[in-house]
């Protein structure tokens, strides 16, 4: 008899406080599905921070495509821990930042191409040319030397993340980047919506 009471207290309980129950209910969904994203994402970037450390390494062949590693020899030497907040960014700039940036494409969309331009010589020799999809209907040197400060910076992220390794540290940041993407706080934004509304 108790136990019926306490569960007719419960159902009331929830029955008056339904949003909120629901509203806790997708904050919780949501806050396991981006830890679950951000585990995945962070055992996948691991061997790609990896990756650009090799890539830079000398070797017998390392002339077709070492160009630029200049760029980033500082932190391919960096062995230190990153911080929670290093993590965080550059969990962004890997998984929420496209190539090229929505204001890059901005800043070149009505900009004439260079005579004489010749991006496939621009990019021989350097480590850019094993990502050239990301140079699509480029024409200038400075629209290239721009998406290839981008890259630049992702393999710095990616890097970051590589030190960081398999840590909470890492696997919050991770989260939190997941959670604070534009378009998941849109949709949060628009389901607390419909439950103040319905």
């Amino acid at each position: 008899m108790h136990d019926d009471l306490g569960l007719s207290i419960v159902a009331a309980l929830i029955r008056r406080h339904w949003r909120t129950v629901a509203g806790a209910g997708l904050a919780g969904a949501g806050l396991y599905v981006a830890i679950e994203i951000s585990d995945k994402q962070g055992r996948a970037d691991l061997p790609y921070g990896h990756a650009v450390r090799m890539t830079c390494e000398n070797d017998p062949e390392s002339h077709l495509w070492s160009g630029g590693c200049d760029r980033i020899a500082a932190d391919i030497a960096r062995t230190d821990r990153p911080s929670f907040g290093d993590l965080y960014r550059a969990f962004v700039i890997v998984h929420h930042s496209p190539i090229p940036s929505t204001a890059t494409t901005r800043q070149f969309a009505n900009v004439p191409c260079v005579a004489g331009f010749n991006l496939d010589e621009t990019l021989k020799g350097t480590r850019y040319i094993l990502v050239t999809e990301k140079f699509a209907n480029v024409c200038s040197l400075a629209h290239a030397q721009a998406i290839m400060e981008e890259i630049d910076t992702r393999a710095r992220a990616l890097m970051t993340i590589e030190r960081g390794g398999l840590t909470y540290s890492a696997l919050a940041a991770g989260t939190l980047a997941n959670l604070t993407n534009p378009l998941v706080i849109m949709a949060a934004t628009l389901l607390l919506m419909v439950l103040w509304i319905v």
